[in-house]
């Protein structure tokens, strides 16, 4: 297998394949090349933290990259922010934030990110596992990287939930922020300052009230089950 490239990262992620015309191959990327794709993600940051409205924190590496796999479809990662939790509710995607991520470049790298507040945990009911490469203070994490070349975390912080009760009482918290953001997408979806406000760049109105029931769906689901396991 080899690593595919593609224009169109950021479409395909929640697939794994492109659906353009610019390649069409499943999408592997070797862990060497995902590491040094991951340097340029906290260069990018860094130059982003020196900008005046940017509310990013931190940035987080989760999934495949922290296991010792040697390919993997994508870095799976975290970004935090300093914004309101009803902002940035799970799998939500904030027209300016994607502004950012765009201008930083990152739709064409093989990168998978969700936005997370700062009031809450990085970890959830999906990021299982995360470690930090990257925080506004201080710019990358030194010993994050030679850690996630080999696989072996035992020098970096790992953050997890600390037990199932935990996990079960932050979806609670996520899932009552999520009803309440759909709850407000509904409401708007056919107003036309709020249409015209979240649409551009090839999003429409009607992705962001996908991605609102996508998400309350999701953690409501995964509520259910946690609530009667």
């Amino acid at each position: 297998m080899r690593d595919a490239y593609c224009p169109r990262w950021s479409d395909i992620a929640s697939v794994g394949t492109c659906a353009g015309e610019c390649c069409g191959t499943i999408v592997i990327v070797k862990r060497s090349t995902a590491i040094s794709r991951l340097h340029d993600v906290v260069e990018g940051l860094d130059r982003a933290a020196g900008w005046p409205s940017t509310t990013l924190v931190a940035a987080y590496v989760h999934g495949s990259l922290l296991t010792g796999v040697e390919e993997l479809d994508w870095v799976e990662l975290a970004f935090v922010v300093d914004e309101p939790v009803e902002s940035v509710s799970w799998r939500v995607r904030p027209s300016h934030l994607e502004a950012l991520a765009d201008e930083l470049r990152f739709s064409k790298l093989p990168l998978s990110w969700v936005w997370r507040p700062a009031a809450w945990p990085v970890w959830n009911h999906a990021i299982e596992r995360a470690t930090r490469v990257w925080n506004r203070g201080a710019g990358a994490e030194a010993a994050a990287f030679p850690a996630l070349e080999t696989g072996q975390l035992d020098s970096v912080t790992v953050d997890r939930p600390p037990s199932r009760d935990a996990l079960r009482a932050q979806v609670a918290v996520e899932r009552g922020v999520a009803r309440g953001h759909l709850a407000e997408v509904v409401e708007s979806f056919y107003e036309r300052d709020w249409r015209r406000a979240h649409q551009g760049g090839g999003v429409h109105a009607e992705d962001h009230l996908w991605w609102a029931a996508a998400g309350f769906m999701e953690l409501d689901t995964v509520l259910g089950r946690l609530r009667r396991g």
